[in-house]
């Protein structure tokens, strides 16, 4: 699909397929995108734009060509997600949306505000910008589009917020619900012997009503919206990776405010555009802190380092090279490294109580420290991702009853554990959680753009465990447009966009 540009500038249109192109010099963005989800588990993006306009019409045309190719999988992912976020809480979304109400009335003031020879707010309303053409995409189809930024509370807001709900959900005391336990992705980077390669990988854990997933490639003449699950390439030679922390010191809640504070999301995306090396993205991650969502530990390649947004509205980082040369691995498992990090967030005081919460005695924790080393390859690197032998391990066993929890494993399958059965913490019972996917990559890989892929919960592996099918699952979640059975091989992303 091409966005058009007439010489109206800024009216914009769509033209589709192959045949139709715009005139010469008036393509402002291409997509393409493979729906290809029941077949792998994922749809395919690939988003391009180009120079002979100005950045704010390029980021909007890439949102618009995004909404209007995806809108069908937009639909039953919020369906599937956000739709259900007002749900018997009245008064909990009237305080939510008073809450972004005023918030993004700060940001546009401060958008505003000021000089676009600022960086880093002209990227703020750059995403905003591109957030808006999603959501005109997604909307009713036009004969025209104008290009413009909205600073709105919208059905793609909600969504692009799902992370920061972890947090409002508690600051606005919603009522009763399924809050996320602390167990939300695995990171790893393993150095292989001589230094002769360097594999990464991160599988995301989370509702299993997420997983209408897109895999997404944005270029940029100027320069994804951020995914929740957060594994991005970037052209500087970056991978960030994300493993959330939940927060355990509630206190720091007291410091969340309308004004003053950018979300996770836009502060991520804005640092993979701009950072070059991964002390710069640090240092412009940190900038306009908030607390939600900044509960998280980010890996990024050419220096280990860590971001923690404590109470004071400071970043933390280190560089945690040295541990990687001295270990020839690094693992990461929602579970804060730093000292400083484990006690604002709570986990020395959950530490004293379980060693589920401590940061090298987990059970993910056991697990990498004694297979990390079987680590040789990519096949190798996907097996201990996908690693869940439950009924088998010694690290997954816990005063249960039956006395072992699937959450146990590297990747994590809570479906299996039994309705009826009695738990030490309840992280460790039934609930609508799990591994939903595999993202991993090496040296060459990473070069081009390029890792390999599974979509779905794990399955198969040392206890064959089974794929998840919801006709047979007792979770109570809605699943629009999402396959029944979940079993899908690896693959390995070819982008057709051409990429240097």
């Amino acid at each position: 699909m091409y966005i058009c540009c007439n010489e109206s500038l800024p009216i914009l249109y769509k033209l589709e397929g192959s045949v139709q192109k715009c005139p010469d010099n008036f393509t402002v963005a291409v997509g393409k995108y493979r729906n290809a989800q029941n077949e792998t588990g994922w749809g395919i993006l690939e988003v391009e734009t180009f120079p002979n306009f100005p950045a704010e019409m390029q980021a909007y045309a890439a949102g618009l060509v995004e909404g209007l190719l995806t809108k069908v999988q937009i639909y039953y992912h919020y369906l599937n997600t956000v739709s259900q976020l007002c749900k018997n809480a009245k008064e909990y979304c009237l305080k939510l949306f008073n809450y972004l109400k005023l918030n993004l009335e700060w940001i546009e003031s401060r958008v505003m505000s000021n000089p676009p020879t600022d960086l880093y707010w002209r990227h703020v309303n750059l995403t905003y910008t591109q957030l808006t053409g999603i959501q005109d995409g997604y909307g009713p189809e036009k004969q025209f589009y104008l290009s413009r930024v909205r600073f709105a509370i919208t059905p793609i807001l909600k969504i692009q917020m799902a992370g920061e709900f972890y947090d409002l959900d508690r600051v606005f005391k919603k009522p009763k619900t399924n809050y996320s336990s602390n167990s939300h992705c695995s990171g790893f980077i393993k150095v292989l012997e001589g230094n002769k390669d360097i594999l990464m990988a991160h599988v995301t854990m989370a509702g299993l009503n997420t997983m209408n997933r897109i895999l997404k490639l944005y270029k940029f003449a100027y320069a994804a919206l951020a995914s929740q699950d957060d594994f991005t390439i970037t052209s500087a030679g970056l991978l960030s990776m994300e493993t959330t922390i939940i927060l355990g010191n509630e206190s720091i809640y007291s410091n969340v405010q309308p004004k003053g504070q950018l979300h996770c999301w836009v502060r991520s995306f804005i640092a993979n555009l701009l950072a070059k090396t991964s002390k710069d993205w640090m240092t412009i991650f940190g900038l306009s802190s908030t607390i939600n969502y900044l509960n998280l530990e980010k890996n990024c390649l050419k220096m280990i380092c860590f971001g923690f947004l404590n109470k004071y509205r400071t970043t933390v980082s280190r560089d945690m090279t040295w541990f990687l040369r001295k270990y020839n691995y690094w693992p990461s498992y929602n579970i804060p490294f730093l000292k400083k990090i484990s006690d604002l967030g709570g986990f020395t005081e959950k530490a004293n109580i379980n060693n589920w919460w401590r940061w090298g005695y987990s059970p993910r924790a056991k697990i990498f420290q004694r297979d990390h080393n079987k680590v040789k390859d990519m096949e190798t690197l996907r097996e201990l991702m996908r690693y869940n032998d439950y009924k088998h391990d010694e690290y997954s066993k816990c005063k249960c009853d039956p006395p072992y929890t699937a959450d146990g494993g590297i990747s994590t399958r809570s479906d299996l554990n039994p309705l009826n059965g009695t738990w030490e913490l309840p992280d460790m019972g039934f609930k609508n959680e799990g591994t939903i996917d595999y993202k991993g990559t090496n040296y060459k890989l990473f070069n081009k753009f390029q890792f390999e892929v599974i979509g779905g919960p794990i399955h198969g592996g040392p206890s064959n465990l089974p794929p998840f099918n919801w006709k047979n699952s007792t979770i109570d979640a809605l699943h629009f447009g999402q396959p029944i059975i979940w079993k899908f091989k690896n693959f390995t992303i070819e982008w057709e966009t051409e990429l240097k």
